[in-house]
Order: C-alpha cells, then sequence, then structure tokens
C-alpha cells in the first residue's frame, strides 16, 4: 500500500506563487515536483521538466504563475497497492501521485518496492543512449533533455565515460544563473554503473542505494565505445505495470531434471524452480517485461535445453 512508501512532509506552493518560486522550493528541498494548492487544496503539480522547458523558451520564466502552467495532480488513495500506482503513472505519463490528504508517491519511492527479478535489465532500458562532451554546456543538455523527453546524459571526455547530468543537476544551474556552464562542473563526481549482464534487480538495489536515477550498462570498462544502455527509475516503474507472470510445465528426462533445475536457476527471467509429482516433473515460474515473450522465453531459452522432452505454459490471469 502506497501509505507505507509516501513521503508525507510534503513541499507545497499556491497557484499565484511563480515558477521561480518552484524552482527555489525544489533545489533547497531536493525535489523534482512541487504540488500546486487553492485554499489548501491540491490541486496540480508542477515539475522540474515544466522549470527546465519554460526556461529555455521563456526568457520571462521566472515570473510565470503557477496557476498558468501546473498539470492536474493525480490523486490516489492511501491503499492503493503498489502495481496499480505503477500503472497510474504508466497510464498518465506523470512522475508521482499525490496521495490524498497525506503525501506524495514517486518513481523513486516505487524502485525500493518493485519486485527484484532477474529480467536482463538492457531489456527494459534505452539502447540508444545519447551521450555529450564534457565541454558542452548547461543549455545544451537542458534542450536535449527537453526534446528528447530524458532525465539523463551520460557525460564524456575523450573515450571515457565520466558522469551523468541530470535534469535535477540542470535545473540547479538554470536556478543559479549558469546555463553557460560547463557539464564538467555538474556531472555527479562518481560515476555509477553496471555491466550489460546485469539483472533488473542489480540496477534497482543500485538506485535505491546509490540514490541515483539512471545507470548506465556497459559492455566492459565504462569507455563512450562500451556503453551499450541507460536504466532509469522510470524504466522501472514501466517494467513493474507491465510485467507478467508465467508457469512452464515441464516434462523431462529423469537423468537430467537435477541439471535442468542448475541450469534453470541461473536463466534470466527465472524466478522459481520447483520439482512436481504427476505427469510433469518440474514447475518453472518466469517474469517477462512483455507478454508477446513469453512464448520466445521458453522455446528459446526453455524449451530448448538438454533433458526437456515436453512443456506447458500457463500464463497467470492478473499480472503480478
Amino acid at each position: 500500500m502506497l501509505k507505507a512508501i509516501m513521503s508525507s512532509n510534503l513541499k507545497t506552493l499556491d497557484v499565484n506563487a511563480t515558477l521561480k518560486d518552484a524552482a527555489e522550493l525544489m533545489v533547497s528541498s531536493g525535489i523534482r515536483r512541487v504540488p500546486v494548492t487553492v485554499a489548501g487544496n491540491i490541486i496540480g503539480v508542477v515539475s522540474a521538466r515544466t522549470v527546465v522547458k519554460e526556461a529555455i523558451n521563456n526568457q520571462n520564466w521566472a515570473t510565470e504563475k503557477l496557476s498558468d502552467i501546473a498539470k492536474p495532480a493525480i490523486t490516489v488513495d492511501p491503499d492503493t497497492p503498489f502495481r496499480t500506482a505503477a500503472k497510474l503513472m504508466l497510464k498518465y505519463g506523470v512522475g508521482s501521485l499525490i496521495v490524498k490528504g497525506q503525501g506524495i508517491v514517486t518513481e523513486r519511492d516505487l524502485a525500493k518496492v518493485i519486485p527484484r527479478v532477474t529480467i536482463p535489465a538492457i531489456s527494459v532500458g534505452t539502447t540508444n543512449v545519447l551521450t555529450l562532451p564534457s565541454d558542452s554546456t548547461v543549455l545544451d543538455a537542458a534542450k536535449s533533455m527537453i526534446s528528447l523527453g530524458i532525465s539523463h546524459i551520460p557525460i564524456t571526455s575523450g573515450s571515457d565515460v565520466i558522469g551523468v547530468v541530470s535534469l535535477r543537476d540542470v535545473l540547479k544551474a538554470i536556478h543559479d544563473g549558469n546555463t553557460t556552464g560547463k557539464l564538467s562542473d555538474i556531472a555527479s563526481k562518481s560515476l555509477v554503473y553496471e555491466d550489460i549482464d546485469a539483472s533488473v534487480e542489480d540496477i534497482a538495489d543500485l538506485i535505491v542505494s546509490k540514490y541515483v536515477g539512471a545507470v548506465p550498462l556497459f559492455e566492459g570498462e565504462p569507455k563512450a565505445a562500451n556503453l551499450r544502455g541507460i536504466i532509469t527509475e522510470w524504466d522501472l516503474v514501466r517494467l513493474y505495470a507491465t510485467m507478467v507472470r508465467a508457469h512452464v510445465l515441464i516434462k523431462a528426462e529423469p537423468s537430467k531434471i537435477r541439471g535442468l533445475v542448475a541450469a534453470l536457476m541461473a536463466t534470466p527471467r527465472v524466478y522459481d524452480v520447483a520439482i512436481v509429482y504427476g505427469p510433469y516433473d518440474l514447475l518453472v515460474t518466469i517474469d517477462v517485461e512483455d507478454p508477446d515473450l513469453i512464448g520466445t522465453t521458453v522455446i528459446n531459452s526453455i524449451a530448448s535445453m538438454t533433458g526437456v522432452k515436453e512443456t506447458t505454459t500457463l500464463i497467470e490471469a492478473e499480472q503480478i
């Protein structure tokens, strides 16, 4: 239930406040979204993305009233299940939900509770990754983020990836009047990254423990030429909203069962393996990021294993 993970210390602004007020509150409080109120009631939300978009397109952005630019707030009950929250975020394309009278839940909050599955992270992230050289400006990054709808950009210096610039970094620089500053000055100083073989579980744990919004994936050392993808909090939310669980019943050669169990437990997307007694020998539970992948996963990763004689797949009626 959302009441278990929500932030109850809400920072709000009245509709008559300005976009500059919103930027100052975001920077000083370390938040990316500000609920907008009328007579104490939340009626909308202003995000860091909105601030950045207005700042690069309107020279008078700082004086704009929140009443003119706030987006409607999506409000939910405190007892809303985590997965339902993920589905709502995906449906409405928002990174936060207002919990009625109690608080706010964001993408990062959901990253703490999504199932720790062995789905390959590369399959749910972005593989065509934009990078910018370290001598690019804050304005360059801001324009790229707004035009491409992204929130994180890996920064390169020569052949190395030296850090990641986030939308929050850009917002702070804009708030400080530093749009011509170099990205090398605002990028994270320590690069948090993973290997291309990392699972969703690995990425979710890193995002939560390192308090980052994105994790680049490399095939080898963190060089620009080795960058293969990037996984964000939003990718985790989208996965949680769409992930499907299925069960695969296997008839196997008796002498191969022990080896099959070990091989299956080391297979990506496999959640559990159990020995059963009856017409089938094994029950394998798998998680996939796309319902269309169930058949492909079974045929390519399970049915083709040595010792497997026959498979039957059952898809759960309710998505996990």
